[in-house]
């Protein structure tokens, strides 16, 4: 609690014949009483700071353990991101902030705050279920097995729902067997209970977890298959993708989970019999409509498709069935795929949700404080070749362009980059526009000393190939497909890495990547650093094909990198590691220069047996899976 001080307030409250006084002796009573005050002031916020420190609502945060153990909570851990976000902090100075380090997903203040209701409801699966969402941070579903065994039926306890004998007629029945919306009954299974056996008995429950999140997208532009404008993916990368419900949070913390409130994978099943109960020309549904909740919602020429027009389908043969008569909207939410009848027609979007497990890479989240502190200079939305042509005309010393929607806008020509220029651009906050590189290949050209590019919260369909000198090129919030491509039934699709330098004057040149995913980076040894910070390097260069190098410049090794909390599939090659933090390295690792630099709190592969090793060092032979090698330097390893 902060009080505002008034430093003459116990001055002011002396009889007006010591202040006269006072004015004629110079004013030293006053001057006394200044700093008396401020004492005064200070114990007065300390009394009602100790005030709000008796409710776990109001009280500082190093008082909520001492509450918790008075009321007997024991908290798993607490987070604090503050030291994780220090190294980016102090690279990414120009951003709003403050602060960049991610939310705590593990609510301990929550937890403390339930304990007593948490005693009160103790033993209830309402009670278990709220628990399980805020110990972890993800919803929870809580079974009775007992619940589910069959009942032999007595006359004065009936039990007609535990027959025994399900309904095989029932498509979404069936498919619910086994799950945590199973409605059928079992025979008693007297094994221990573990992950697929000794489910249903009088003593067990089972709690499902759902660790995925649904990450929204918000009328995109889907991805036509083919010739003919009738077959469409909802990603609009062109690749098949599974529907999630978008999950919606009950106003009352101990209701029960149920099936469209969780964050999961939408059952063909459950939405097949979700659209056949509509009731009387409704337009909306529990997975489909504009109600909010991120459902799933089609559009044509912005108008949206009622619920009554959309049929769900099997649309894994598409390729060889022809167009679909009549009026409908078919879609396969197994795959996200969407085909239009041949009475159907307009330009379609979508909205959707698909499953993530963090915030990370182009999506629509929120990373307002990852934004340029300056306004933007150039605001873009409609889509197509619009972003093209504010770049082609921005000028200045430092342009912010801002993308304001989701669509999907195509970058045919190089960003030429004038000396001296650090060029933006970036989402708005809460959008993930799709920016299409037909020639699978962005090339920035031009540049100078003390020029810079920055790549955020966008999601690119192709590379970056470095031809200008830059002093840094920073990926932030992004997505750069791996392999460059994943549009399906297409020959000849673009593959490759995602950044390549090539350019003659590297040695000022970093490339900053944080919370982004991206494809293989081939960045020569003479660059100045990579920096990798929470973020996904993936190897690949083509679709489909084996891991390759992560991290290097082909046969030779990449620059000095320093990594934290990120994961690289595939080999790293690079010249010094000055620090791998709390990383995965699913490949060989190879360092030229073993003298400065650390490994620690990180998992490294280990080779096989016989691998030859043809560079002067490599980490090799340790696995570090449950091994804290603390930091210490490559050559003590």
């Amino acid at each position: 609690m902060t009080t505002p001080v008034e430093p003459d307030r116990l001055y002011d409250l002396l009889p007006g014949l010591y202040r006269i006084s006072d004015v004629e002796q110079g004013l030293a009573l006053q001057a006394l009483l200044r700093p008396i005050t401020g004492q005064a002031d200070a114990m007065r916020d300390d009394i009602a700071q100790l005030w709000d420190d008796f409710f776990i609502e109001t009280c500082q945060r190093w008082v909520v353990p001492y509450i918790g153990d008075l009321v007997g909570n024991h908290p798993l851990h607490d987070l604090d991101g503050s030291a994780a976000a220090a190294t980016a902090e102090e690279l990414f100075t120009d951003l709003q902030g403050p602060g960049l380090a991610p939310p705590n997903p593990i609510r301990i203040r929550a937890d403390v705050a339930k304990t007593i209701a948490y005693r009160r409801r103790k033993g209830t699966p309402a009670m278990l279920e709220a628990l399980a969402r805020d110990v972890t941070g993800w919803p929870a579903r809580v079974v009775e097995f007992f619940a589910l065994l069959s009942w032999n039926q007595h006359l004065e306890h009936r039990r007609p729902d535990c027959h025994g004998c399900p309904d095989l007629r029932s498509v979404d029945l069936c498919d619910r067997v086994g799950g945590p919306w199973d409605t059928a009954t079992h025979t008693i299974d007297v094994r221990a209970i573990a992950g697929y056996e000794g489910w249903y008995g009088i003593p067990n429950i089972g709690f499902f977890l759902w660790r995925l999140r649904a990450r929204p997208h918000t009328k995109v532009q889907p991805r036509q298959i083919g010739s003919g404008a009738w077959r469409f993916t909802f990603s609009p990368l062109g690749n098949d993708t599974v529907l999630f419900c978008g999950g919606r949070a009950s106003a009352d913390g101990f209701a029960r989970s149920t099936e469209p409130s969780v964050p999961a994978p939408i059952r063909p099943a459950a939405f097949f019999t979700d659209l056949a109960g509509l009731q009387g020309g409704a337009d909306t549904s529990e997975y489909y409509g504009q109600s909010g909740d991120n459902r799933v919602v089609v559009y044509l020429d912005n108008a949206p498709v009622p619920a009554s027009d959309v049929m769900c389908a099997n649309l894994e043969a598409w390729s060889t069935i022809a167009r679909p008569t009549g009026n409908k909207v078919l879609v396969d939410v197994a795959r996200g795929r969407l085909a239009l009848s041949s009475e159907r027609t307009g330009k379609p979007t979508v909205s959707y949700c698909d499953g993530f497990a963090a915030e990370l890479g182009g999506g629509q989240y929120g990373r307002e404080k990852w934004l340029a502190a300056t306004p933007p200079t150039d605001v873009v939305q409609g889509g197509g070749n619009a972003l093209q042509a504010v770049i082609s005309a921005a000028t200045g010393p430092a342009p912010v362009i801002q993308i304001n929607d989701n669509l999907t806008y195509e970058l045919s020509s190089p960003i030429s980059l004038a000396p001296g220029q650090h060029l933006t651009i970036q989402a708005h906050d809460g959008t993930n526009p799709h920016v299409l590189v037909p020639s699978g290949e962005l090339v920035v050209a031009g540049g100078g000393p003390d020029t810079s590019l920055t790549l955020n919260g966008l999601l690119v369909e192709g590379g970056v190939r470095i031809d200008a000198e830059l002093r840094a090129l920073r990926v932030l919030h992004c997505t750069l497909v791996p392999g460059r491509s994943v549009l399906q039934e297409k020959a000849g699709r673009p593959s490759g890495p995602s950044v390549v330098v090539t350019g003659a004057e590297t040695a000022r040149l970093e490339v900053q990547i944080a919370f982004s995913i991206v494809g293989a980076l081939r960045i020569p040894e003479e660059a100045t650093r990579l920096w990798v910070l929470d973020s996904i390097v993936d190897g690949v260069e083509t679709v489909d094909a084996p891991k390759g190098v992560a991290i290097g410049d082909g046969a030779t090794s990449g620059p000095p990198a320093h990594i934290e909390r990120s994961t690289i599939f595939g080999a790293t090659h690079v010249f010094d590691l000055e620090l791998g933090s709390e990383s995965l390295f699913t490949g060989l690792v190879t360092v030229n220069r073993r003298e400065p630099g650390c490994v620690r709190f990180s998992y490294v592969f280990t080779p096989p047996a016989g691998l030859s090793k043809s560079c002067k060092f490599t980490v090799s032979g340790l696995n570090l899976d449950t091994t804290n090698l603390g930091a210490k330097p490559l050559d003590e390893i």
